[in-house]
């Protein structure tokens, strides 16, 4: 059914109830005056159409009753045929009519402030939260972003991506806190990012500085959870700030790696199966000193996929059993191997809509990426961690000091 359709349907319900309501009074018991309920389909009207449907509704009422009002002896109670009682009633009819049409005019008038809120609430999440490509370098990306707060767009969660000369640069975060004062951190945050993402070699130096960022523009008890990720071709970097883990979905055959760079602790890594890119070292999050010195360190191979996410996600709750979402099985079946990148996330959303009933308790940013270079990638020997002084596989990024920061590689845990 069409809009134009459904607005037919909707306006021709207070007349149902009108003739039901005529009909009524005619075929009733004669002792019962109900022609007073003739109000109600104004007041419907006024609930679902515009006032000048509303007041052709309400002139109708009125109609009908000074119709029935005539004295030609309809009534047998005592005092129905009193021309007082028949005043009465019209004039109840006439009120109620007016107060319908007043009340449509007012429903009109919201209706179309809350329309114009929500188109700059749309500019302001492209403003803020800008445009991700659905291709950038080597990387297919897809974004989605759901607010807790009813008829909002954009809220204290963030996401940036950008292309420089490092590769591929991906911050998401989630500002403490909600409305407005949420809306303007996370602002200064994807703002500063844009800029120095650009500029610094160094992700850590770009931590730092997102870290100042929120010392400045927020108050004593602000922060801004994140996670920093750099792809340069199939070289993964990623700093965590206090930001829940991304998630990895690794795709290719079966292979038995070595996590531990010769140490006896195999893991297996399955086709497409999840697991949580831990950071061991784990920073403060931004705004709190961000302390701690750990860049993870990873190899992808063509067809893995990323899923960053915030704590929304994470935490969701089944709204009776108050269990938690099941984040990984769920990633698991929306991102199959077959799946688009924006099916698997659309999925996803569907997923966790119908979990917690359309109930979100937090603002959820998604951020789903996967590394699709032009050509064939070799597939790698091992997700080895690179360590400073232990002869790490890749050169460190210019302006970095890898003297004075330990770095470590992925840890394999599920949750």
């Amino acid at each position: 059914m069409g809009s134009s359709e459904a607005s037919w349907g909707r306006s021709l319900i207070p007349l149902v109830v009108l003739l039901a309501v005529v009909v009524m009074d005619l075929t009733g018991d004669r002792r019962y005056v109900i022609i007073t309920s003739l109000v109600i389909s104004p007041l419907l009207a006024a609930a679902l159409t515009g006032p000048r449907v509303t007041a052709a509704y309400a002139g109708a009422a009125l109609l009908f009753g000074a119709l029935q009002a005539i004295p030609l002896g309809y009534y047998t109670g005592v005092g129905h045929e009193s021309p007082v009682a028949q005043l009465i009633r019209l004039a109840v009819i006439a009120v109620g009519g007016a107060i319908a049409v007043a009340a449509s005019r007012d429903r009109q008038l919201r209706e179309a402030q809350l329309r114009d809120v929500t188109r700059v609430a749309d500019v302001a999440q492209r403003a803020i939260l800008g445009v991700v490509p659905a291709r950038l370098g080597d990387l297919r990306l897809a974004v989605n972003y759901d607010s807790a707060a009813a008829q909002a767009r954009v809220g204290g969660d963030l996401y940036e991506v950008t292309q420089t000369r490092w590769g591929v640069r991906i911050l998401v975060g989630d500002a403490r806190g909600k409305g407005l004062d949420a809306v303007r951190l996370a602002s200064r945050v994807m703002a500063t990012f844009r800029v120095l993402a650009r500029h610094l070699a160094d992700p850590e130096e770009i931590v730092a500085a997102l870290d100042a960022e929120v010392v400045r523009s927020g108050g004593p008890e602000d922060f801004v959870t994140a996670v920093f990720a750099q792809i340069d071709g199939a070289r993964l970097e990623m700093v965590n700030a206090g930001h829940p883990d991304p998630v990895l979905l690794r795709r290719g055959a079966p292979r038995l790696l070595d996590a531990n760079a010769g140490h006896p602790d195999p893991v297996l890594l399955r086709r497409g199966a999840p697991r949580l890119l831990d950071a061991t070292g784990r920073r403060t999050p931004l705004g709190l000193g961000a302390a701690g010195t750990t860049v993870v360190r990873s190899r992808l191979v063509a067809g893995d996929r990323l899923l960053f996410y915030t704590d929304g996600l994470a935490e969701a709750r089944h709204p009776r059993t108050r269990e938690f979402f099941p984040m990984l099985p769920a990633a698991q079946a929306a991102f199959a191997p077959a799946r688009r990148l924006d099916a698997g996330l659309a999925d996803l959303v569907a997923a966790l809509r119908r979990w917690t009933e359309a109930t979100l308790g937090d603002d959820v940013a998604l951020l789903a990426a996967e590394f699709a270079p032009p050509t064939r990638a070799t597939a790698p020997v091992a997700d080895q961690p690179a360590r400073a002084g232990t002869g790490s596989p890749w050169p460190a990024p210019a302006g970095s000091r890898e003297g004075s920061r330990p770095v470590a590689g992925c840890s394999e845990r599920g949750r």
